[in-house]
């Protein structure tokens, strides 16, 4: 203690934090004991210990108080029984007044004696009465809700300006905000401090802000353009490409898409004039034309087939695209550019070239498979896909992934076992037509199990004669159909270890590999059951033949929709017996159920956090929580006719009305807080689990193109 040299400034800089931080944590305790009213917490502890920060509103301690503060509000906000009391507090109000307008009407009306007139009078006296004890009671109720709002989304703002520690308390403003978005109170809160905040902070939640965009001259829509014109400027790569896609996006006579498509064309305008964005602006629009157009552009010949190799001259707008990269210096689309909070993105690699051939990919739109060279000497591997498919609805759960991820490797026991979730990166253009990274140095593992098991079981049956046994059976009674998958499964034996054998030969490789892809799909395997993940067939599962990691693709059926599919999925998540055998000795019962516990409890964990990143996609107006009939109909039918392309379905260009009703984002939304919820052990709820998806009378009837045999 000798040593240390004293100085009075910072012993008053630590008092000051010491005082704030022991108010709110105060505040906290007495909520938690329920020792005071929540408004007089506010007034007697949180507020008091704000003014205890003086001048002081940066650094981590500073963010502390105002986290603490903003959580306090915000917990109070979504307080079930404060919220019922104000609910039900409001209606009887609306009741009462309705009864006391009806009384005077029939006062008014009423033509017959003294006595009746008075009777009714004394009635209405009597209702005024408890309709004026009910307003006072929801005026209070109303004015501590505000105070609450306001002082929630202040000084979360307040938070995101003094530090770096709590920038997922960004998520929590956004979800606050969008719920409150004809709030005046919320909106005057907002504009106080979101200036001041980093653009940066803002950014990764722009997909939401930018669905959220119409042309009207409110408070909120002003607050709201002036935000997403501020991360274009600043994060022209993490902005830019949603406004594109907005600006390019008319939605025909739906009035509400009209408002969103000339609110994106009201920040094109302005990112035009400014100076600091003009040239990247216009650089980003001509190469985003270039792209849209080779996505589009048909191959007329019919000698080319699906997997061939295609000069990237041999098409129009192939010539079109080499120009432009050489006249236009920008980013690979798919390429991940880290916010910088200098906003300086001068040195981000550009595309020096393309390689000077293309390949067609499998599927009903035949979708491009293209290489862009960095000027880092990087490959980017992208496709390029124009069809009827909505990119952003996978571009948004791609998101959610990855928001995911970040949460398991926050967490330590996931961190030491690397469970992670492999994502890649989609970028829709317009409508129908994006680019999608290629997940390098993968196979899809339908591609690699049904050549696998002709070659390794050459007696066995082969798989379209399994396929056609399933089919046969799937219209007929379920003991039936148990009785033929069994009969198939005997004849048709597991292979997925050969996967290891053969690309890893030598054993430390083979088990670090193999150690890899149990991980990976217990991690995957546990998000898709929280997230209600289907259509999980042996074209959406990829094998990386690298790190021996799955990476699972095309998530459009999210969120319980594959429980409504014509032939309904009635399992958590794939784990047949291909994807067991793959796992070694051990199977289910090693490092698979271990890693599914670990998985399942820092999801658990994080709930708030999850539950958070969701409700901001609850007032994402483009997301579709539900799927037509006929679209899920299609999608089936895809997979037994073309399934190399299953989510590619004509005649679904455009959102039915109707599709995004409030209730269905509740619903999907209650569903993942009760997996998320304490109610049955981590240990109990993975192994009710393993059973579902590995039981057989499960597996028998689910879709035949689902191949719930391999």
């Amino acid at each position: 203690m000798a040593s240390l040299s004293y100085s009075p400034n910072w012993y008053v800089y630590r008092t000051v934090f010491s005082t704030s931080l022991l108010k709110v944590k105060q505040g906290h305790q007495i909520s938690e004991a329920r020792l005071e009213k929540p408004d007089e917490i506010l007034k007697q502890y949180l507020i008091p210990a704000i003014k205890e920060l003086h001048d002081i509103s940066q650094g981590d301690e500073a963010g502390q108080v105002y986290h603490e503060f903003a959580s306090f509000c915000d917990q109070q906000l979504q307080n079930p029984d404060s919220l019922e009391d104000f609910h039900r507090i409001e209606k009887l109000r609306e009741r009462k007044n309705a009864e006391v307008r009806d009384l005077e009407k029939m006062i008014k009306s009423s033509s017959s004696q003294a006595k009746e007139r008075e009777n009714l009078k004394s009635h209405r006296a009597k209702a005024k009465q408890w309709f004026d004890l009910d307003d006072r009671e929801y005026q209070r109720l109303r004015d501590s809700r505000e105070a609450f709002l306001r002082q929630s989304l202040e000084n979360y703002l307040l938070c995101l300006k003094a530090c770096d520690k709590y920038d997922n308390d960004a998520l929590r403003f956004s979800a606050l905000w969008l719920e409150h978005w004809d709030s005046g109170i919320a909106n005057q809160a907002v504009s106080k401090h979101v200036a001041k905040v980093g653009s940066r902070k803002f950014a990764p939640l722009m997909n939401q802000w930018s669905s959220r965009l119409l042309d009207d001259p409110d408070a909120f829509q002003t607050l709201l353009s002036s935000l997403v014109l501020r991360i274009c400027i600043d994060h022209p790569y993490h902005g830019m490409y949603q406004i594109f896609t907005g600006s390019k996006t008319k939605g025909g006579k739906d009035e509400t898409a009209l408002a969103r498509h000339k609110a994106a064309n009201n920040i094109v305008i302005q990112l035009k004039q400014d100076k600091r964005s003009t040239s990247i602006w216009l650089t980003v629009h001509n190469t985003n034309i270039s792209f849209v157009r080779f996505a589009a552009e048909k191959i007329d010949d019919s000698k080319i087939k699906q997997g061939a190799k295609v000069p990237l001259r041999k098409t129009k707008t192939g010539q079109r695209l080499e120009q432009d990269i050489q006249n236009q210096k920008i980013p690979p689309p798919t390429m991940r550019i880290d916010l910088r909070a200098d906003c300086d993105y001068s040195r981000v690699p550009h595309i020096a070239k393309f390689q000077p051939e293309f390949t067609l990919a499998s599927g009903i739109s035949m979708p491009k498979i293209v290489t862009a060279i960095g000027t880092d000497g990087l490959k980017y591997k992208q496709l390029f896909k124009s069809g009827n498919d909505d990119l952003r609805q996978d571009s948004i759960m791609e998101q959610v992934f990855d928001q995911v991820s970040s949460l398991l490797h926050s967490q330590r026991s996931t961190r030491q076992r690397n469970l992670r979730i492999r994502t890649y990166k989609v970028l829709p253009l317009t409508a129908t037509s994006g680019i999608i990274e290629f997940v390098s140095n993968t196979i899809p593992l339908h591609d690699y199990l049904m050549p696998a098991h002709q070659r390794h079981f050459p007696k066995d049956l082969k798989p379209n004669i399994c396929r056609k046994h399933i089919a046969e059976a799937q219209p007929k009674s379920v003991d039936h159909r148990i009785k033929t998958f069994r009969q198939v499964c005997d004849h048709f034996r597991p292979v997925l270890r050969y996967f290891f054998m053969e690309r890893f030969e030598s054993p430390d490789d083979w088990f670090d590999k193999r150690l890899a892809y149990t991980r990976s799909t217990a991690a995957i395997s546990i998000l898709g059951y929280v997230l209600g993940l289907g259509d999980r067939h042996g074209h959406n599962i990829l094998l990386d033949e690298k790190t021996g990691e799955v990476v699972h693709i095309d998530l459009g059926i999210a969120f319980e929709q594959g429980r409504v599919l014509p032939v309904p999925e009635v399992v958590p998540f794939r784990l047949t017996r291909d994807l067991v055998d793959g796992m070694g000795v051990t199977r289910t019962e090693g490092v698979f159920r271990r890693c599914c516990e670990f998985t399942l409890e820092a999801l658990r964990n994080e709930s708030y956090s999850i539950m958070t990143i969701l409700d901001v996609l609850r007032y994402d107006p483009l997301y579709s929580w539900s799927l037509s009939p006929l679209r899920l109909k299609k999608m089936q039918d895809a997979q037994t006719e073309a399934p190399g392309d299953a989510g590619a379905v004509d005649g679904e260009g455009e959102k039915k009305k109707g599709d995004n009703e409030p209730g269905e984002a509740d619903r999907a939304l209650t569903v993942v807080k009760k997996k998320l919820s304490k109610s049955l052990s981590v240990q109990a709820t993975v192994n009710e689990l393993i059973q579902q998806a590995t039981d057989e009378r499960n597996l028998a009837v689910l879709f035949c193109g689902w191949a719930a045999y391999a």
